[in-house]
């Protein structure tokens, strides 16, 4: 298997793994997704969102999709909340730094936590996410950035 689990996140079910890069010169390859890979869910889609300096996106909410999350290019601030009835970690929430460099790391994220993250870095970042279903809008929900039902305030 090609990526190994390095940190757990305190949300059960998130995970976050090491990726590779591989640079010279010329310039680099960042590894992303494999199918031998244990957070490997299944294919549906792959999609980048670019997120402009300092702009919030969420907060959104998939009831079946796995989602698999990277940055390739600048710095994402991404942050999860659990309020899953059953969950042992319901209530919690989780803040995760991914980027470019020191952070380049897949944060797995199963369905039902809702999840928000805003561009850290300079100019703008991208947000690759592999997910194991093709996108239908009807299969998320979304609320606004300073809802009072998740217990997080961006400033």
């Amino acid at each position: 298997m090609e990526n190994e689990q390095i940190i757990q996140p305190r949300i059960d079910g998130l995970a976050l793994y090491k990726l590779k890069q591989i640079g010279d010169e010329r310039g680099a390859v960042y590894h992303f997704f494999r199918k031998d890979a244990n957070s490997f869910n299944g294919f549906g889609e792959v999609y980048f969102s670019r997120i402009n300096e300092n702009i919030v996106k969420g907060w959104k909410y998939h009831k079946t999709i796995f989602q698999n999350f990277c940055v390739p290019f600048g710095a994402v601030k991404i942050v999860v909340f659990d309020d899953r009835v059953n969950s042992k970690t319901k209530g919690l929430i989780d803040v995760i730094l991914l980027d470019d460099d020191v952070n380049y790391r897949l944060l797995t994220m199963p369905p039902r936590l809702w999840y928000s993250f805003q561009c850290v870095s300079k100019d703008f970042a991208l947000l690759g996410n592999v997910i194991n279903d093709i996108h239908q809008p009807s299969e998320s929900n979304t609320l606004p950035i300073d809802t009072k039902e998740i217990p997080y305030e961006w400033s």
